[in-house]
Protein backbone atom coordinates (compact mmCIF):
# COMPACT_ATOMS: atom_id res chain seq x y z
CA UNK A 1 0.00 0.00 0.00
CA UNK A 2 1.92 3.04 -1.04
CA UNK A 3 1.47 6.27 1.20
CA UNK A 4 2.81 9.31 0.82
CA UNK A 5 4.18 11.45 4.19
CA UNK A 6 5.26 14.81 4.76
CA UNK A 7 8.79 15.53 6.55
CA UNK A 8 8.60 18.66 8.98
CA UNK A 9 10.16 22.03 7.18
CA UNK A 10 12.80 22.21 10.08
CA UNK A 11 13.64 18.49 9.95
CA UNK A 12 14.15 18.03 5.94
CA UNK A 13 16.63 20.82 5.54
CA UNK A 14 15.99 21.50 2.26
CA UNK A 15 18.50 24.24 0.62
CA UNK A 16 20.90 24.22 -2.86
CA UNK A 17 24.12 23.68 -2.49
CA UNK A 18 27.00 26.25 -2.51
CA UNK A 19 29.90 25.81 -4.44
CA UNK A 20 33.76 26.43 -3.21
CA UNK A 21 33.58 30.19 -4.11
CA UNK A 22 30.43 30.51 -2.29
CA UNK A 23 28.12 30.81 -5.32
CA UNK A 24 24.83 28.82 -5.45
CA UNK A 25 24.61 25.57 -7.60
CA UNK A 26 21.93 24.07 -9.37
CA UNK A 27 22.27 20.61 -6.90
CA UNK A 28 19.67 20.48 -4.52
CA UNK A 29 20.20 18.67 -1.12
CA UNK A 30 17.50 17.31 1.41
CA UNK A 31 16.71 15.18 4.18
CA UNK A 32 13.56 13.30 2.96
CA UNK A 33 13.23 11.08 5.08
CA UNK A 34 14.06 11.37 8.78
CA UNK A 35 13.96 8.79 11.38
CA UNK A 36 12.11 9.39 14.99
CA UNK A 37 10.70 12.27 14.23
CA UNK A 38 6.59 12.62 14.57
CA UNK A 39 4.84 13.20 11.02
CA UNK A 40 2.03 15.55 10.53
CA UNK A 41 -1.22 14.14 11.74
CA UNK A 42 -2.41 11.62 10.15
CA UNK A 43 -5.98 11.80 10.70
CA UNK A 44 -6.97 15.17 10.88
CA UNK A 45 -11.00 14.18 10.55
CA UNK A 46 -11.34 12.05 13.40
CA UNK A 47 -13.08 13.82 16.47
CA UNK A 48 -11.63 11.30 18.72
CA UNK A 49 -8.20 11.12 18.33
CA UNK A 50 -4.61 12.08 16.55
CA UNK A 51 -2.08 9.32 14.93
CA UNK A 52 1.20 10.35 14.25
CA UNK A 53 4.09 8.34 12.71
CA UNK A 54 7.34 8.11 13.43
CA UNK A 55 9.47 6.05 11.21
CA UNK A 56 12.05 3.85 13.89
CA UNK A 57 16.18 3.54 12.91
CA UNK A 58 16.82 0.44 10.59
CA UNK A 59 13.13 0.83 9.31
CA UNK A 60 15.08 1.63 5.81
CA UNK A 61 18.33 -0.14 5.04
CA UNK A 62 21.05 0.08 2.54
CA UNK A 63 19.20 -3.13 0.76
CA UNK A 64 16.42 -1.39 -0.06
CA UNK A 65 18.02 2.03 -1.28
CA UNK A 66 20.53 -0.61 -3.12
CA UNK A 67 17.27 -2.00 -5.34
CA UNK A 68 14.85 0.68 -5.10
CA UNK A 69 13.91 2.61 -8.25
CA UNK A 70 13.47 6.02 -6.82
CA UNK A 71 12.01 9.31 -8.75
CA UNK A 72 12.80 12.57 -7.23
CA UNK A 73 9.83 14.98 -8.41
CA UNK A 74 7.31 18.01 -7.79
CA UNK A 75 4.68 17.54 -5.57
CA UNK A 76 4.86 13.35 -6.19
CA UNK A 77 3.62 13.72 -9.82
CA UNK A 78 3.90 11.71 -12.19
CA UNK A 79 3.97 14.10 -15.09
CA UNK A 80 7.39 14.12 -17.27
CA UNK A 81 8.13 17.88 -16.81
CA UNK A 82 7.57 17.34 -13.31
CA UNK A 83 10.50 14.56 -12.80
CA UNK A 84 13.61 16.21 -11.39
CA UNK A 85 15.88 12.67 -10.92
CA UNK A 86 16.03 9.32 -10.92
CA UNK A 87 18.04 6.55 -8.58
CA UNK A 88 17.79 3.12 -10.17
CA UNK A 89 19.67 0.58 -8.00
CA UNK A 90 21.94 2.70 -6.26
CA UNK A 91 22.99 4.74 -9.65
CA UNK A 92 21.45 7.95 -11.32
CA UNK A 93 21.05 11.19 -11.44
CA UNK A 94 19.81 11.02 -7.68
CA UNK A 95 21.71 10.07 -4.83
CA UNK A 96 20.50 8.34 -1.57
CA UNK A 97 22.51 7.86 1.18
CA UNK A 98 21.81 6.92 4.60
CA UNK A 99 23.50 8.28 7.54
CA UNK A 100 22.54 8.25 10.61
CA UNK A 101 18.85 9.56 11.74
CA UNK A 102 17.71 10.63 8.55
CA UNK A 103 18.45 9.59 4.81
CA UNK A 104 20.33 11.92 2.40
CA UNK A 105 19.20 13.17 -1.20
CA UNK A 106 21.25 15.29 -3.44
CA UNK A 107 20.47 15.78 -7.05
CA UNK A 108 21.61 18.01 -9.75
CA UNK A 109 18.94 19.80 -11.49
CA UNK A 110 18.35 19.48 -15.42
CA UNK A 111 18.08 22.12 -17.21
CA UNK A 112 14.18 21.98 -17.44
CA UNK A 113 11.51 24.76 -17.32
CA UNK A 114 10.00 23.57 -14.22
CA UNK A 115 13.32 22.46 -12.37
CA UNK A 116 14.46 25.86 -13.04
CA UNK A 117 10.94 27.74 -11.22
CA UNK A 118 11.73 24.81 -8.75
CA UNK A 119 15.43 25.89 -7.96
CA UNK A 120 14.07 29.63 -8.22
CA UNK A 121 11.93 29.31 -5.57
CA UNK A 122 14.25 27.12 -3.33
CA UNK A 123 16.58 29.81 -3.48
CA UNK A 124 13.83 32.55 -2.66
CA UNK A 125 12.78 30.51 0.27
CA UNK A 126 9.43 29.90 -0.76
CA UNK A 127 9.55 26.01 -1.35
CA UNK A 128 10.68 24.43 1.98
CA UNK A 129 9.16 21.30 1.76
CA UNK A 130 9.80 17.65 1.14
CA UNK A 131 8.19 14.10 2.14
CA UNK A 132 7.96 10.72 -0.05
CA UNK A 133 6.44 7.96 -0.97
CA UNK A 134 6.80 4.14 0.50
CA UNK A 135 5.03 1.03 1.43
CA UNK A 136 5.35 -0.79 4.79
CA UNK A 137 4.83 -4.35 6.69
CA UNK A 138 1.21 -3.53 7.66
CA UNK A 139 0.00 -6.67 7.97
CA UNK A 140 3.62 -7.91 10.56
CA UNK A 141 2.03 -6.20 13.70
CA UNK A 142 5.31 -7.49 15.94
CA UNK A 143 8.02 -6.00 13.45
CA UNK A 144 6.65 -3.86 10.92
CA UNK A 145 3.89 -1.24 12.41
CA UNK A 146 2.78 -1.09 15.96
CA UNK A 147 0.36 1.29 17.52
CA UNK A 148 1.00 3.10 20.76
CA UNK A 149 -1.21 5.12 23.00
CA UNK A 150 0.47 7.81 24.41
CA UNK A 151 -0.77 9.14 27.84
CA UNK A 152 -0.89 12.89 25.94
CA UNK A 153 -3.76 14.54 24.85
CA UNK A 154 -4.30 17.41 22.79
CA UNK A 155 -7.68 19.52 22.01
CA UNK A 156 -9.57 16.69 23.92
CA UNK A 157 -8.57 13.66 21.69
CA UNK A 158 -6.01 10.91 22.27
CA UNK A 159 -2.86 11.19 20.77
CA UNK A 160 -1.56 7.65 19.73
CA UNK A 161 2.08 6.37 17.67
CA UNK A 162 2.39 4.80 14.43
CA UNK A 163 5.52 3.12 14.72
CA UNK A 164 7.21 1.94 11.39
CA UNK A 165 9.52 -0.94 11.91
CA UNK A 166 10.01 -1.85 8.30
CA UNK A 167 9.97 -0.14 5.11
CA UNK A 168 9.57 -2.51 1.86
CA UNK A 169 9.21 0.11 -0.89
CA UNK A 170 10.28 2.77 -1.61
CA UNK A 171 8.82 5.04 -4.51
CA UNK A 172 9.74 8.78 -5.32
CA UNK A 173 10.93 11.56 -3.07
CA UNK A 174 9.24 15.01 -3.32
CA UNK A 175 9.68 18.55 -3.33
CA UNK A 176 6.34 19.98 -1.95
CA UNK A 177 4.98 23.12 -2.08
CA UNK A 178 2.07 22.58 0.42
CA UNK A 179 2.58 19.23 2.18
CA UNK A 180 0.54 20.29 5.15
CA UNK A 181 -2.53 19.80 2.77
CA UNK A 182 -1.41 16.21 1.38
CA UNK A 183 -3.31 15.22 4.71
CA UNK A 184 -6.47 16.51 4.37
CA UNK A 185 -7.29 14.94 0.23
CA UNK A 186 -10.08 12.50 -0.38
CA UNK A 187 -7.71 10.13 -1.78
CA UNK A 188 -5.25 10.02 1.44
CA UNK A 189 -8.24 10.30 4.02
CA UNK A 190 -9.75 7.10 2.48
CA UNK A 191 -6.72 4.85 2.34
CA UNK A 192 -5.74 6.27 6.14
CA UNK A 193 -9.01 5.29 7.19
CA UNK A 194 -7.18 1.53 7.63
CA UNK A 195 -4.92 3.56 10.22
CA UNK A 196 -8.42 4.31 12.09
CA UNK A 197 -9.21 0.00 11.69
CA UNK A 198 -5.59 -1.00 12.71
CA UNK A 199 -6.33 0.94 16.00
CA UNK A 200 -9.54 -0.55 16.66
CA UNK A 201 -8.79 -3.72 16.54
CA UNK A 202 -5.82 -3.34 18.98
CA UNK A 203 -8.77 -1.74 21.10
CA UNK A 204 -10.43 -4.87 20.85
CA UNK A 205 -7.68 -6.97 21.48
CA UNK A 206 -6.43 -5.05 24.77
CA UNK A 207 -9.82 -5.82 25.79
CA UNK A 208 -9.16 -9.48 25.31
CA UNK A 209 -12.54 -9.77 23.11
CA UNK A 210 -10.39 -11.40 20.83
CA UNK A 211 -9.65 -13.77 23.85
CA UNK A 212 -12.95 -15.19 24.78
CA UNK A 213 -13.52 -16.36 20.92
CA UNK A 214 -12.97 -20.22 20.93
CA UNK A 215 -11.29 -21.10 18.05
CA UNK A 216 -12.91 -24.13 16.79
CA UNK A 217 -16.40 -23.14 17.37
CA UNK A 218 -16.28 -19.37 17.26
CA UNK A 219 -18.29 -19.32 20.54
CA UNK A 220 -17.94 -15.54 21.94
CA UNK A 221 -17.70 -14.16 18.82
CA UNK A 222 -19.89 -11.39 17.86
CA UNK A 223 -21.42 -9.76 14.50
CA UNK A 224 -19.27 -6.68 15.31
CA UNK A 225 -15.88 -8.50 15.38
CA UNK A 226 -16.98 -10.28 11.99
CA UNK A 227 -17.87 -6.84 10.48
CA UNK A 228 -14.84 -5.04 12.21
CA UNK A 229 -12.46 -7.68 10.62
CA UNK A 230 -14.35 -7.09 7.32
CA UNK A 231 -13.51 -3.60 7.43
CA UNK A 232 -10.27 -3.52 8.42
CA UNK A 233 -9.79 -6.03 5.53
CA UNK A 234 -11.07 -4.03 2.99
CA UNK A 235 -9.65 -0.99 4.04
CA UNK A 236 -6.19 -2.19 3.18
CA UNK A 237 -7.40 -3.75 -0.05
CA UNK A 238 -8.36 -0.23 -0.63
CA UNK A 239 -5.15 0.85 -0.11
CA UNK A 240 -3.18 -1.89 -2.10
CA UNK A 241 -5.81 -0.96 -4.98
CA UNK A 242 -4.24 2.64 -5.31
CA UNK A 243 -1.11 1.23 -4.39
CA UNK A 244 -1.24 -0.76 -7.63
CA UNK A 245 -3.08 2.22 -10.01
CA UNK A 246 -0.33 4.51 -9.00
CA UNK A 247 2.13 2.15 -9.67
CA UNK A 248 0.73 1.97 -13.25
CA UNK A 249 0.94 5.54 -13.71
CA UNK A 250 4.61 5.44 -13.03
CA UNK A 251 7.07 6.89 -15.25
CA UNK A 252 9.28 4.21 -16.99
CA UNK A 253 12.15 5.73 -19.26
Amino acid sequence: MKQTRFIPTDACGLHVRETEDGQQSRIVEGKPIVFGVRSVNLTPWSSTREVYEVLEPGCITNELLQRSDVILNLNHSSMVPDVLGRCRNGNGTLSLRLAGDHVECSCDLPNTNNANDALELMKRGDITGMSFAFEDDWEDTENGVSYERTAEMHDGKEVWLRHVKRITGLYDVAIVTHPAYEQTSVGVREANDAIDKAIEAQLQRECGKKDEVDPDTDEGKTEDDDQQQRELIEAHMRMSAQCRRAQRRRIEF
